[in-house]
């Protein structure tokens, strides 16, 4: 096998401990959130007794999480 060069390190994740990594993602994601302009639904099950009717149920959510 012939390897040429170096791999390519990211400035962001070189070297960081997982613990720093995942607290920095969870900072990222909170931020993320608030600039959402859509709320994040509560959790629910949406039963339609056939395609159409889902169809149509989703095309009236005006919330792009919802689905």
């Amino acid at each position: 096998m012939k390897i040429v060069g170096t791999r390519r390190r990211t400035d962001l994740a070189a070297g960081l401990a997982p613990e720093t990594a995942l607290r920095r993602a969870a900072l990222l994601q909170a931020q993320a959130e608030r600039l959402n302009p859509y709320p994040r639904p509560r959790g629910f099950v949406f039963k339609a007794r056939t395609w159409e009717d889902y169809a149509r149920w989703r095309r009236a959510q005006s919330n792009p999480r919802l689905w």
